[in-house]
């Protein structure tokens, strides 16, 4: 037989081969779906994913110099971490299992242990490895985390942990990962019907009504990209997470970012392609291109910045919450835009249960600090006590209603202004700090500006005036 007869035959094992797989893979999918165990397999495969992400260094939140310092930053807080989701996946693959297939799985052990020889080190073992099942899958990476578990606690008890360790440790998950071809399918075939699906009237209605049936294709694709990285926050929401597990979302955020940098990829050379550049739904895109690195730039180089290392619970949790909400509200936004594109009618609410209440929240704190700040301005004009009094009755209104709107870590300097205001009898003293206290409160009102959310809510005329310098 020739050599291109040959290789079409390779070519038609491996393409039967792959169709067996993935004839496979639905049916056991199904299988975890109508047992109710599809969170679990979501959550799976959301942390192996992020084992491959996480030991990259650009998903790292690290600063520059950091980065150019890797071989002598010590690596044992990120394989802590990576330790602790390593006993989460363990869990998680014992959830999804059956309790008939764990049960037979220990009694498979105890038997292969029992009547063990002396050739084989680990019979069990050599057993699973020639199966190709996702529950031999499962089990199989089950076996190894619990091992790689007591290797990672007693080696993050070592001083120092260099950056070839670290990376070492990484190149051993993503094999052991890899090990089961159907766990790496699943892995690497992203969407899924149990997952991921357009489930929104809105949206989905959204979507049928493109004409462009390459247009449609591409909305679709980035919705449910949008959708997915909403469905990965959700487990990197602070409110659901306890002080122990708060810094293992660094792990979540890596792959977000990672999965963000994609979608923007695909956007720019697929979605794009061909649209006419005076188009609306090409200025969006552009948009998303532009504009959304600048918030993971945000989240990764200040929020999230060596958060591995920090130690205050209290400053883990501000800085979680801070990219959680930044990141949540730039995809639903995102999401609502580009339905409104297609369809302006569309309205945040239609999508988002929560997307009204947030924007009143953000359109309320702006618009009360520009109050604020117009309120502080008339006060260095008048230098008066009846301005004077004016300004601390608004400061204190400022605080009891709107500061909880703020993020958490400018309360504290906005406590201590407040606090040096109230005291201060002083005009000349008075007018002092008000010029220190309107450079703080603009800070706060530009960041509060670049809300997306915010894009298309102007301010009002008489408050609009507060833009221009100080006097």
């Amino acid at each position: 037989m020739s050599k291109d007869g040959r290789d079409e035959i390779s070519r038609g094992t491996a393409e039967l081969r792959g169709d067996f797989l993935s004839a496979q893979l639905r049916q056991w999918l199904d299988e975890v779906a109508a047992s109710g165990r599809q969170p679990e397999l979501f959550e799976l495969e959301m942390w192996l994913t992020s084992f491959e992400r996480f030991f990259r260094i650009k998903n790292q939140p690290l600063s520059d110099r950091e980065t150019r310092q890797l071989a002598l930053r010590n690596w044992s807080e990120e394989l802590r971490l990576v330790d602790n989701v390593i006993l989460r996946v363990v869990h998680l693959c014992s959830a999804i299992l059956t309790e008939e297939q764990v049960n037979l799985t220990r009694f498979d052990q105890y038997l292969e242990g029992y009547l063990k020889k002396d050739d084989f080190v680990d019979p069990y073992i050599e057993k699973l490895v020639r199966q190709q099942t996702p529950e031999a899958g499962l089990t199989l990476l089950r076996e190894a985390f619990e091992d790689l578990h007591l290797i990672l606690n007693d080696l993050v008890k070592q001083s120092r942990i260099p950056y070839a360790t670290f990376t070492s440790v990484g190149k051993m998950i993503y094999r052991e990962i890899r090990r089961s071809t159907l766990l790496a399918l699943i892995i690497d075939k992203k969407f899924k019907v149990i997952h991921d699906r357009i489930s929104n009237p809105k949206v989905a209605a959204v979507v049928r009504g493109v004409e462009s049936p390459s247009e449609r294709k591409h909305a679709a694709k980035v919705f449910l990209e949008f959708f997915r990285l909403l469905h990965y926050l959700a487990y990197a929401d602070p409110e659901s997470s306890d002080e122990d597990s708060l810094k293992n979302t660094i792990l979540i955020f890596s792959l977000i970012t990672s999965e963000t940098r994609l979608l923007l990829s695909f956007i720019e050379k697929k979605a794009m392609r061909g649209l006419d550049a005076e188009r609306p739904l090409q200025q969006l895109y552009d948009s998303f291109v532009y504009c959304i690195p600048l918030e993971l730039k945000k989240v990764l180089n200040t929020e999230l910045l060596d958060i591995s290392v920090a130690r205050q619970a209290e400053s883990i949790r501000t800085r979680v919450e801070n990219s959680h909400g930044i990141l949540k509200d730039c995809f639903q936004q995102s999401v609502v835009q580009l339905a409104q594109v297609f369809d302006p009618s569309v309205d945040g609410s239609d999508i988002f249960p929560d997307f009204t209440a947030k924007l009143d929240q953000s359109v309320r704190l702006r618009d009360g600090l520009a109050h604020l700040i117009k309120t502080v301005r008339d006060f260095e004009r008048g230098r008066d006590e009846g301005a004077a009094l004016t300004m601390k009755e608004r400061i204190s209104d400022f605080y009891d209603n709107s500061i909880v709107f703020l993020m958490y870590r400018d309360w504290s300097g906005f406590e201590l202004f407040y606090i040096e205001i109230l005291k201060c009898t002083s005009l000349p003293g008075l007018l002092q700090i008000a010029h220190r206290f309107d450079t703080f409160l603009m800070t706060l009102f530009r960041e509060v500006q670049k809300r997306s959310i915010l894009q298309q809510y102007p301010l009002a005329p008489e408050l609009a005036v507060i833009e221009t310098p100080a006097p």
